[in-house]
């Protein structure tokens, strides 16, 4: 029972990124329809009736698709999977296709290798549960993530990672990841002469999206932090963490992309101490010096995954009107959040750092305007020539 809860409260916590699908060889749906991009696989057995899957390690878990009971792909395998860790099935023919009128089961299997004796079968550690896009819809509602418990056996769960899309959807064209907080600078108190500075801010835009949409606990408590308040405390420990400060009488702080990196990584190693039953939380980063052409496919893989990624420009782009340029205080090495792109119309939707709105979120690519602070509308070209550096927190 009490395990039962824990997954229903990890169900709640993690929710709401909007992006476009992941996957190449996939064009368009006839209708309404889910991509499942990963199954994360957060309660399963090492075996079952006194009988253990595999002798030596744990099981080697994939996931297998049935379209109208007949086989349909499968994921990658994940060997030696132990309890108390995740497995993330993924790769293989996923993301596996949910179409709006057809019946699909799915179930999580383990692989064995037969050695040419040709009478190993691979063993069923869940049953062969259903999923249907009406089923999802009609039990849960619009969700990107979805827990499923086996009603066969009760010692599997898994959870859904999905991507909801329509007969009008091209895969992989474009992203958006909803619901990030834009966060204003203010000044440090007790003085109240210096800015917090790009940097932290644009760190706590990222961190309260993983707080806010995902439960993870990596602001400070006493914020208490839910989308909407200043994250006073939490900026002003990371200031200190990422050695933020300004130099002479200038207001202005300013933060290293090394220390950037490193503080970053300080707040997810104290987040993942708390983590319970989801994939704890890692930093990466892609610096300046890399060719623009692999840190775009980078970008917008994150953006796909969910992930928003920030980008310290060395060359301020036009796009970017607010206050700050406005009044010539910043002209370059600026830290932003990219939330989301759109291929056809050649667009990054960023937010900048300043003009806070009341409640305001990135709530889709239509807030985006040039004469809006709070969000931006950047063109491919007008990124490219800024020349940034890429930092980000995934899964």
């Amino acid at each position: 029972m009490r395990t039962t809860i824990k997954m229903v409260v990890l169900a709640f916590l993690i929710n709401s990124i909007n992006v476009s699908a992941n996957s190449t060889n996939e064009t368009t749906f006839s209708g309404d329809g889910i991509l499942i991009k990963a199954i994360h696989v957060t309660k399963f057995p090492n075996g079952r009736n006194g009988k253990n899957f595999d002798k030596n390690n744990g099981p080697d878990l994939y996931a297998q698709l049935f379209v109208d009971w007949k086989k349909g792909g499968k994921s990658n395998v994940i060997k030696d999977c132990k309890r108390g860790r995740i497995p993330i099935l993924s790769g293989g023919k996923m993301p596996f296709r949910i179409e709006q009128n057809k019946l699909y089961h799915l179930q999580i299997l383990d692989h064995d290798s037969d050695k040419g004796v040709g009478s190993n079968r691979d063993e069923e550690v869940s049953g062969k549960i259903q999923i249907t896009w009406r089923g999802l819809i009609s039990r849960f509602g619009k969700k990107d993530t979805y827990l499923i418990e086996d009603p066969r056996y009760n010692d599997v769960a898994f959870l859904l990672m999905v991507e909801h899309v329509s007969g009008s959807t091209a895969a992989g064209e474009r992203a958006y990841i909803k619901y990030v907080k834009p966060i204003d600078q203010e000044y440090v108190p007790p003085k109240n002469k210096v800015l917090e500075g790009c940097g932290p801010v644009a760190a706590a835009m990222v961190m309260g999206y993983w707080q806010t949409e995902h439960g993870y606990k990596i602001m400070n408590p006493s914020d208490r932090f839910n989308g909407t308040a200043h994250p006073t405390q939490t900026i002003l420990d990371f200031r200190d963490k990422a050695d933020t400060k300004a130099w002479g009488d200038q207001e202005q702080s300013a933060t290293r992309k090394m220390k950037m990196k490193d503080a970053l990584e300080h707040f997810v190693k104290e987040a993942n101490k708390s983590v319970y039953n989801k994939p704890k939380l890692k930093v990466d980063m892609m610096w300046s010096i890399r060719r623009w052409s692999e840190k775009r496919q980078r970008l917008k893989k994150e953006l796909r995954e969910g992930s928003p990624v920030i980008l310290l420009v060395k060359e301020m782009p036009p796009c970017l009107k607010g206050k700050w340029v406005d009044a010539t205080k910043v002209v370059a090495d600026h830290y932003i959040v990219a939330v989301g792109f759109d291929d056809a119309k050649k667009e990054y939707y960023v937010l900048p750092g300043w003009e806070e709105k009341p409640k305001s979120t990135s709530s889709g690519p239509e807030v985006h305007e040039r004469e809006n602070r709070a969000h931006c509308k950047c063109s491919y070209s007008e990124i490219a020539k800024s020349d940034p550096s890429l930092i980000w927190i995934k899964r």
